[in-house]
């Protein structure tokens, strides 16, 4: 992690403008093209929930804007983000939430993301309080929603990513998957938005070549 120089940082201007808005927050929906992901993800045994969350880590680490975070009166840059994912156990009906260190290598993750699953007994484990070095992920996978919003405590320096998707669906022999990102504009702009997007793409495919 790294103090921003907000004196000669580019970007001081629009933070300032966006840091004194009620709601600095937006929120972006697309259908998703994850054809073929689902089978792939089955090919190397890991579930379909991990390749995406592992997917989607691997996208926001390589976008400098998504790792941005306001302390105090200090921004900084950290160098690596986590995710933080809601899970249901088995014959359970209340989520967990779930964080465990980011591996760019899949089936380490799998296999971190499983032992951390297996051993969480709380909603939230304590040790990770007051960390912001996450992204926030809630998969909804019973509904193919058109848009969608996340809880937030109106802390308008909160500058961590809330995605979730949903239940797939089939469109001209495609499967498609309802994607929702919501940022803080203070850091992330429609580009960076625009180039998460097209960078998941190329994870999406990058995973299929790899698993083919």
């Amino acid at each position: 992690m790294k103090e921003i120089d907000l004196s000669t940082w580019p970007r001081r201007e629009h933070f300032q403008v966006f840091r004194r808005a009620d709601l600095p927050f937006y929120n972006v929906n697309v259908n998703l093209d994850i054809t073929g992901v689902r089978k792939a993800a089955k090919r190397r045994g890991v579930p379909f929930t991990r390749v995406m969350i592992h997917l989607v880590l691997r996208t926001a680490n390589a976008i400098e804007n998504f790792r941005y975070r306001l302390h105090g009166e200090t921004v900084v840059l950290h160098d690596v983000l986590h995710p933080s994912f809601a899970h249901m156990k088995d014959g359970e009906e209340l989520f967990r939430m779930i964080a465990v260190p980011f591996d760019e290598e899949l089936q380490s993750f799998s296999k971190a993301c499983e032992v951390a699953i297996a051993a969480s007994n709380s909603y939230f484990d304590p040790s990770f309080a007051g960390r912001d070095d996450f992204v926030f992920l809630s998969p909804l996978p019973w509904i193919s929603f058109t848009g969608t919003d996340h809880t937030l405590s109106l802390n308008r320096g909160d500058g961590i990513p809330r995605i979730t998707w949903g239940k797939i669906f089939a469109a001209d022999n495609r499967e498609l998957l309802p994607f929702n990102i919501q940022v803080n504009h203070m850091f992330v702009d429609g580009l960076h938005v625009g180039r998460f997007f097209q960078r998941l793409e190329t994870e999406v495919a990058g995973f299929l070549a790899a698993s083919a």
